[in-house]
């Protein structure tokens, strides 16, 4: 009997039943080829419904020129149509559903490829960055209102069973909702009514045009989370009168709009917890008495997933970022290898390559969009042989995975206590602990593997030649080290301050020159501990190597906690005291009776076995921080590669 009798249940939506409750929502993944689809996303669509999703919503089609915004993103063009075809065939034969997301994205899709201004409902800018749109005339709104009915068309046509209208996430139509982007003087402004005009006209009409081929649905935020926005109160208003007065098939909750830092929780990453607005939705919910209502935001695996069905009030969960890093989850599951399942961290790489406008990729699973050409399990190779793999961090025990999956014999030689390298020190960092998930599962597929993993054991030329390998990988990491501080001396380490030790009452001066994670973890933890922090960093960005979204509500916390953010800045200390000065303006500001400081420098490559190993005629392989110190996407994208090539 299946533990999660609710998530392998089927259900009814719009006339049309998913095999079970869990389904794939809609999420760019910068696939596209000037704006048209590819036989990317149909292999990374097919593996999903081959793994088992109920249903899966495909990323966005833009339904007009000024909407067409990331570079690998898709137009509803009618060129796109054969391989729109090739996408819901793919998924619709292998038992799942398939519904396609129209949108535009209003004041926020600024293109730089075409170099089209953005349209909103007014001249405000999403950010203060942003671009000044243009304010949307009555013939503007009426030929957007009809590109979403020839979007609707086109997705029928293709063979989805399904649309979803974006009424969320700050995009166009949740612009003209939000009093905080539409402060239009006619009748499309003003009242919460008025501000609705619009965005139901649009769904009337994709309604007229579809409703009698397929589902047709909305998606919406249960609250924008910016002040003087669309709160819960009226995310309530808006579902109930959806219910009541409209034929939709089903209601996709989940949060934010497209400002800073907003936006970011709609991807909430591990720092946010599981589900953690999963009550703002069952709120919402709870206002549908017709209308089935599913829900998204960080259902991170099946007992989440069952969790929120168990309410009584979702038809159905979203588990994007679950099957980004593993398509195969519920296929797993339903075998009883649920332990076998790639946890997803919710570490928002796979977002932030999205924001870059490169194609998604995800540190778990560095097969994402390139299922094509890597398959699930990497094949044997034609030469079985001996691999030494020094080092059991993420990287080296991802290469040691598929090298024994290839049908090598393999070995891991660890120095420290346990395996997973740094992530032993990362995942003590508040709100980090997510992080060991890796970790676990790693090492339970080595274990499955049959691979000995040899912890406390440094490794020396003598030692390793003493192996007589054939291959040897160097998985050997960075090398972080303590410094001298001027007026101070010896400053403390990440190591030091995420040790678990007490830092009431504390005050700490945080030189930061890492941006990633790594100080923010300090920052974070320290603060919630009950330290005054002051981090400086001599860079314009506070925390410039953490991902767009991820870096938002990470700020966010760290204000929220009172930590002060010094960027373009350099400190000095004299006695105790700390000199703070900004390199942009004749400023200077001293704090007082600093009782620590922290230094954060770049860590050096660890890659002294190599030249020696090489000399002596070994086959040499180097990958992740020792090659260079960088972020665990490089380090498990690169132990990926080499563990397939081996």
């Amino acid at each position: 009997m299946t533990p999660y009798p609710h998530v392998f249940s089927p259900v009814e939506v719009g006339g049309l039943t998913l095999r079970n409750r869990v389904f794939v929502s809609a999420h760019t993944t910068n696939f596209g080829a000037d704006f048209l689809p590819t036989e990317r996303h149909v292999a990374y669509h097919r593996e999903r419904a081959r793994g088992g999703a109920g249903l899966i919503i495909t990323e966005p089609l833009r339904v007009h020129t000024t909407s067409l915004g990331r570079a690998g993103g898709l137009a509803a063009d009618p060129a796109a149509l054969p391989m729109l075809t090739k996408i819901t065939e793919a998924v619709r034969t292998e038992g799942a559903a398939v519904f396609s997301q129209i949108t535009h994205a209003g004041r926020h899709s600024e293109n730089v490829f075409r170099r089209t201004a953005a349209w909103g409902p007014t001249s405000r800018r999403w950010t203060a960055g942003g671009h000044v749109p243009h304010a949307m005339t009555r013939r503007d709104m009426t030929e957007v209102r009809d590109a979403y009915v020839q979007a609707a068309k086109l997705a029928v046509q293709a063979g989805f069973q399904g649309v979803e209208v974006h009424f969320g996430h700050g995009h166009l139509l949740h612009q003209f909702i939000s009093p905080a982007s539409n402060d239009r003087g006619d009748e499309y402004g003003g009242s919460e009514t008025h501000r609705l005009r619009y965005p139901l006209e649009v769904l009337d009409a994709v309604l007229d045009a579809v409703g009698d081929q397929v589902v047709v649905g909305v998606r919406m935020s249960a609250d924008e989370l910016v002040a003087g926005g669309q709160d819960l109160d009226a995310g309530r208003r808006i579902a109930h009168l959806l219910d009541t007065t409209r034929p939709i098939g089903f209601l996709n909750v989940s949060l934010a709009s497209y400002t800073v830092p907003s936006i970011g929780h709609h991807v909430a990453d591990m720092s946010e917890g599981h589900t953690p607005y999963l009550d703002d939705t069952l709120a919402v919910a709870k206002e549908c008495t017709h209308t089935p209502v599913f829900a998204a935001c960080r259902f991170l695996d099946l007992a989440d997933a069952e969790r929120g069905l168990a309410t009584g009030l979702l038809a159905a969960v979203a588990m994007t970022r679950a099957h980004i890093a593993d398509p195969n989850l519920l296929a797993k599951a339903a075998a009883g290898e649920e332990h076998r399942i790639r946890p997803c961290v919710s570490c928002n790489f796979c977002i932030g390559e999205i924001a870059g406008h490169r194609p998604m990729t995800c540190m778990m699973n560095p097969r994402v969009g390139r299922e094509a050409e890597w398959p699930e399990e990497p094949g044997t190779s034609p030469e079985p042989a001996r691999v030494l793999v020094v080092g059991g961090g993420p990287a080296g025990m991802e290469t040691a995975r598929l090298a024994a999956a290839r049908g090598h014999s393999v070995q891991v030689w660890e120095t420290g206590p346990e395996p997973g390298g740094q992530l032993r020190i990362g995942r003590r960092g508040a709100g980090r602990g997510d992080l060991d998930r890796l970790r676990a599962h790693l090492q339970g597929r080595l274990a499955d593997l049959d691979v000995p993993v040899r912890t406390s054991t440094p490794a020396t030329v003598d030692e390793v030649l003493a192996a007589r390998s054939d291959t040897v990988v160097l998985a050997t990491g960075a090398r972080h080290t303590a410094r001298d501080v001027p007026g101070w001396g010896r400053a403390l380490t990440a190591h030091d301050v995420l040790s678990g030790a007490s830092w009431t009452d504390r005050t700490l001066l945080v030189l930061d020159d890492d941006g990633g994670w790594t100080a923010a973890s300090v920052a974070e933890t320290a603060a919630r501990g009950g330290a005054t922090v002051h981090l400086v960093t001599a860079a314009g960005t506070a925390l410039w190597g953490v991902t767009e979204y991820s870096r938002m509500t990470a700020v966010e916390r760290l204000r929220n906690l009172g930590v002060q953010l010094w960027t373009s800045a350099t400190a000095t200390v004299d006695h105790g005291a700390v000199h703070i000065t900004s390199t942009l303006v004749d400023a200077a500001t001293t704090v007082p009776d600093v009782t620590d400081v922290v230094a954060l420098d770049p860590p050096a490559a660890r890659d002294d076995l190599a030249a020696p190993l090489a000399d002596a005629g070994l086959s040499v392989h180097v990958i992740g921080d020792a090659v260079a110190p960088r972020t665990l996407l490089e380090a498990m994208t690169e132990a990926h590669v080499l563990g397939r090539a081996l």
